[in-house]
């Protein structure tokens, strides 16, 4: 059939026929678009953003996407309500205030005197608050609502997670997948062997619980992010992409720098990139049997630790090439 005789064939129909049409086409153009978000990856992001500047441009990825449905965000470790103002204005920022943090408990900061400059950012900012449920009950409630569905990635101290699995232990069976920025298993950048990582040591009883949960768990460890560096060429040509996200980013760097030869190493942004696409920026992803320490080690036990999807080897440029695409969008 021509066009001019579809055209034809639409006139001469009769209204009650023209009106199903028109409902049959809006039904899927609705049911594509339902298709789309059931599709999409259900993550929330338990972050310490605000002191080290990988959280704000891991966030940034979160949001920009498109695998990603974003459920939340919530805050660990030291001053949460001051990390969670940051996280809100960045999502405000970038028009994404139907995403809601979530504040976790406080807990002292370490070093005692810190100064996290980030924070500066939004210190007055009131326009978009985190909501009054607690992180925790938060994670707890939203489990049971999407059960098997939602993917947790951590990226700093283990407070939220670990207090999770202690107060709702019922729900660490629903959890699809947890993806953690932690650990530290033999060599990295900073030292020949094996560290009590940051995010561990912080919290080392949380992170003992979490690592001991009976849900699939996959960690990448400073083993692989320490080597991945943002080099200046790379900063320079995403700046050209300038959208709000990339000069929000820009404005925490340059807070969080303390020395012009500061260079921001994307440990959470692997980790998010893991949960995205499993296994394409590492070469190898194996299981180990881990357990934590007492001095916030994570050790290889073959007879207490439990299976740990450990992702090792990065495939630096390639993961940096997606990155960067990902946040000039």
């Amino acid at each position: 059939m021509t066009p001019a005789n579809r055209c034809t064939e639409i006139a001469e129909m009769t209204m009650p026929m023209r009106r199903l049409l028109a409902l049959t086409i809006v039904s899927l153009m609705l049911g594509g678009a339902a298709a789309s978000a059931q599709e999409r990856m259900k993550v929330v992001l338990d972050t310490d953003i605000g002191t080290d500047i990988d959280d704000a441009w891991a966030l940034g990825y979160a949001v920009k996407s498109t695998a990603f449905q974003l459920l939340g965000v919530t805050v660990s470790d030291a001053d949460t309500p001051q990390r969670a103002r940051l996280a809100a204005k960045l999502l405000h920022r970038l028009g994404r205030t139907d995403v809601p943090v979530a504040v976790g408990r406080q807990t002292a900061a370490v070093p005692k005197d810190r100064i996290d400059y980030q924070f500066t950012w939004a210190e007055d900012f009131q326009a978009y608050k985190p909501i009054a449920t607690p992180a925790v009950q938060f994670l707890a409630e939203l489990i049971r609502k999407n059960p098997r569905e939602i993917t947790l990635i951590a990226v700093g101290p283990l407070q939220n997670l670990g207090d999770l699995v202690r107060q709702h232990p019922d729900v660490v069976p629903l959890v699809k997948r947890v993806v953690l920025m932690s650990g530290s298993i033999g060599a990295n950048y900073y030292a020949p062997a094996a560290v009590a990582e940051w995010n561990v040591k912080l919290a080392i009883p949380e992170a003992q619980a979490v690592y001991a949960a009976a849900w699939p768990l996959t960690i990448v460890p400073l083993d692989s992010t320490s080597y991945v560096r943002l080099e200046d060429r790379e900063r320079e040509g995403l700046l050209k992409a300038g959208t709000p996200l990339v000069i929000a980013l820009e404005a925490l760097l340059r807070l969080w720098a303390d020395r012009p030869t500061s260079r921001m190493t994307l440990h959470d942004q692997l980790a998010l990139a893991e949960t995205q696409h499993p296994g394409r920026f590492f070469r190898t992803c194996e299981p180990l049997p881990l357990r934590v320490d007492d001095q916030g080690y994570t050790r290889v036990d073959r007879d207490k630790g439990r299976p740990v999807s450990v992702c090792l080897e990065p495939k630096r440029d390639e993961f940096m090439e997606h990155y960067l695409a990902q946040l000039a969008k």
